[in-house]
C-alpha cells in the first residue's frame, strides 16, 4: 500500500514538473520571439542608418566637387567686383 502510495506520489510530482517545464519552455519562446523582433527592428534601423550616412557622404562630396569648380575652374581667378568679394567672402570665410 505505500509503495502505490509512494508511486502515485511520485507519479503527480511528476507530472507537475512536466506541467512547469512547459509553462517555462512556453515563456522562453515567448521572450525569445520578442528578442528576435527587437533584433530585427534594429537591423532595419542600422540599415536606413547606412543609406542616410551614404547620402550624406554623397552630397558632402558633391559639394566639395563643386567647391573645387568655383576656386579653381575656368574664370576662378578672374577680378570679382566689391559686391561680389564680400558675398563671397560670407560663403568662403
Amino acid at each position: 500500500m505505500i509503495r502505490w502510495g509512494i508511486a502515485a506520489a511520485l507519479v503527480v510530482a511528476l507530472a507537475l514538473g512536466v506541467v512547469v517545464l512547459r509553462l517555462e519552455l512556453k515563456a522562453a519562446r515567448a521572450e525569445l520571439a520578442a528578442a528576435e523582433e527587437r533584433v530585427a527592428a534594429f537591423e532595419e534601423a542600422a540599415r536606413i542608418h547606412q543609406k542616410n550616412v551614404q547620402r550624406l557622404e554623397a552630397a558632402a562630396a558633391e559639394a566639395g566637387a563643386l567647391d573645387r569648380e568655383l576656386q579653381e575652374g575656368e574664370g576662378a581667378d578672374a577680378a570679382l567686383s566689391d559686391y561680389l568679394v564680400r558675398g563671397a567672402g560670407r560663403v568662403w570665410p
